[in-house]
């Protein structure tokens, strides 16, 4: 039987709640919002885990929950004339170090061997639940553990860790995640609270993306968008390294405002800005965080944020 080991992990982190996974794995599919969601993380051949969190509205109540499930299984089961063997309760795993309520391992095999852990956590008050696919020549004891025993969860009130993809960054506490792309070689993550807007892009291959120009020529043109509406300067910035670029700037005035090409309308209206970018040699990659704010005192701390976007590779958990 393969044994299932992996030399590099990093975090997985979404809505606040985050997850050790092998490096090589990523998200195939993420969907929902911080009451209700799931993701979808794959290797190069198969579905490894799907995490799933719903807001339980006070009910910690775990065991209907899976008796729900493992009812539905039975059903899909019956329908499909195949037999159903699930398991519930396993000393295989040393689950005791959790944070959580109601903790309930159970596995079955379906194509695979389905392994799953459901639990309550109070400080988001969600049901959080775990699914961890092995195939049947593999031995995924070390690895389940692993899995299980890094889930954390966060407060909804608290800063939020996004980490995926190589990128890492956290949000301001009341910043909620309001769009995201996820594209081949751009990831992008926008924030708002109130009418202040914090976003932040990482853009793979940088090497290829600056080989004719300067950083600051290169992110004025392609943020060409977000600064239509700006009056702005830029200055060079050693805050995160040798590479760097601050960007400084007011809304213009609706005269100036008027003589922009259509459409005139702006849909970030009077707004402040200040942003960093930089270029991460070592990881040939381009990062980019965007602040829009109203006042002084609405304005996000892009300083902060800009250190932890810088600071992905100290933060990987060793195997």
């Amino acid at each position: 039987m393969k044994r299932l080991r992996f030399d590099s992990w990093s975090t997985f982190q979404w809505h606040g709640i985050g997850l050790d996974i092998p490096e090589e794995w990523n998200p195939g599919k993420i969907v929902g919002d911080p009451k209700s969601g799931n993701v979808r993380l794959d290797d190069t051949e198969i579905i490894r885990i799907e995490l799933e969190w719903k807001s339980a509205d006070g009910d910690s109540r775990v065991d209907q929950i899976v008796d729900r499930y493992v009812e539905g299984l039975a059903k899909t089961a019956q329908k499909e004339k195949r037999s159903l063997k699930v398991e519930r309760g396993s000393d295989r795993f040393d689950l005791s170090g959790l944070p959580f309520e109601g903790m309930t391992y159970f596995s079955w095999r379906s194509a695979f061997d389905v392994h799953t852990l459901a639990c309550y956590s109070d400080v988001s008050d969600r049901l959080l639940f775990v699914r961890i696919m092995v195939k049947p020549d593999e031995d995924g004891t070390e690895l389940i553990q692993r899995v299980f025993t890094s889930l954390t969860d966060t407060p909804a009130e608290a800063e939020h860790t996004w980490s995926l993809f190589g990128l890492r960054v956290t949000s301001p506490p009341g910043y909620v995640l309001e769009e995201y792309d996820l594209k081949s070689g751009h990831i992008r993550l926008q924030f708002g609270q109130g009418k202040s807007i914090l976003q932040v892009d990482r853009l793979s291959l940088a090497n290829a993306l600056l080989r004719e120009t300067t950083l600051s020529d290169w992110f004025t043109s392609f943020f060409t968008k977000d600064l239509r509406y700006i009056n702005y300067d830029v200055e060079t910035s050693t805050e995160l390294g040798d590479d760097g670029i601050l960007i400084k700037g007011e809304p213009k005035g609706h005269a100036q405002s008027l003589l922009q090409p259509l459409p005139f309308w702006d849909a970030r209206p009077r707004r402040y800005y200040t942003a960093r970018s930089w270029l991460d040699e070592q990881e040939n990659r381009i990062v980019a965080v965007q602040t829009f704010w109203k006042s002084e005192s609405e304005a996000p701390d892009i300083d902060t944020v800009a250190r932890s976007a810088d600071s992905v590779r100290e933060s990987e958990p060793a195997d």
